[in-house]
């Protein structure tokens, strides 16, 4: 068990037993109308500033929240893992403007971080959204290729059988992913870097997956042991702090909304005021970590999570 976890906001990484897991941005603090994710997100709520929301995930003028798009970095037992791929750069994105023909600095970041593309032994993906899979490809000569040319691409069998159907055909919701099937998942099926694994897969080193349904049919959750001690990469099983104050909050972006809320609450109910710490993909640094249980409510360990 974690018997003093920190996250260091300095170098935006943790170390759980041996390994270190580092937080690699690819886009920081975009602004979302709460409705645009929360359907139950009132004006009456968010005028209430809840004790998890700080000023880097919620604007009290403006009653926006804020979303983080990151990797994590993760290097275990001589083996450099990336997980949830971001946005990507030069990908079409027309209905997220933001994210459209985007120029980021996730490369340099990762190279900041001590890590070159040739490094990467493993990538890894929560689901196959398309702000979980971007940096799966680059542009090059007009062609998008992997960009870690040296790795392995893990993937959910079941969630990639589902946006890619039996007869070879895409299936009709790839709308739903703006495109990022056929850039960003399909190269890599083609380059034969990838690997399609049952959602409890142990690729080992302390690494496995456990099924996470919901948010999409087969998103899965990664665990991190090393060391007796624990951490859990949960990509969008939350996806902003104030699901702790509102984990019955569906999201608008979810397959199957109801399931989704049953597997958020699992996740709170087992984790919850033990020494496992919680990673999602969208949320900042200073909200990464333990949680706990106060009067019904889940709340962020701030002491232990803040340097």
């Amino acid at each position: 068990m974690n018997k003093s976890f920190n996250w260091d906001n300095e170098t935006d990484r943790c170390r759980i037993g041996a390994t270190h897991i580092t937080r690699i941005v690819d886009l920081d603090r975009q602004a979302f109308e709460p409705k645009i994710i929360f359907p139950a997100a009132s004006g009456e709520v968010m005028q209430k500033k809840t004790a998890n929301l700080n000023d880097h995930n919620f604007d009290q003028n403006t009653l926006v929240l804020f979303l983080s798009f990151h990797a994590y970095l993760v290097r275990i037992k001589n083996k450099t893992i990336l997980v949830d791929m971001c946005l990507g750069n030069n990908k079409t994105r027309i209905e997220r403007p933001i994210w459209h023909q985007r120029n980021g600095p996730f490369i340099e970041n990762l190279k900041n971080a001590g890590v070159e593309p040739t490094d990467v032994d493993y990538v890894m993906c929560t689901h196959l959204h398309a702000d979980h899979v971007g940096w799966n490809t680059k542009l090059l000569n007009g062609e998008w290729v992997p960009t870690f040319p040296n790795a392995e691409y893990i993937f959910s069998e079941k969630e990639y059988n589902h946006w890619r159907r039996e007869d070879g055909r895409y299936s009709s919701e790839e709308q739903i992913l703006h495109g990022s099937f056929y850039d960003s998942v399909m190269p890599i099926i083609s380059s034969g870097q990838a690997r399609l694994v049952p959602s409890n897969f142990n690729l080992g080193n302390g690494v496995h997956l456990e099924p996470a349904y919901g948010h999409t049919p087969g998103n899965i959750i990664i665990h991190i042991e090393d060391c007796q001690e624990h951490a859990i990469l949960c990509g969008d099983t939350l996806h902003h702090p104030i699901q702790l104050d509102h984990p019955e909050w569906k999201t608008n972006f979810c397959s199957d909304p109801e399931q989704a809320t049953l597997t958020r609450l699992n996740l709170l109910r087992e984790y919850a005021d033990t020494k496992t710490a919680i990673l999602p993909a969208h949320f900042h640094s200073g909200d990464l970590g333990l949680i706990s249980k106060d009067n019904g409510s889940y709340v962020l360990n701030k002491k232990l999570n803040t340097k």
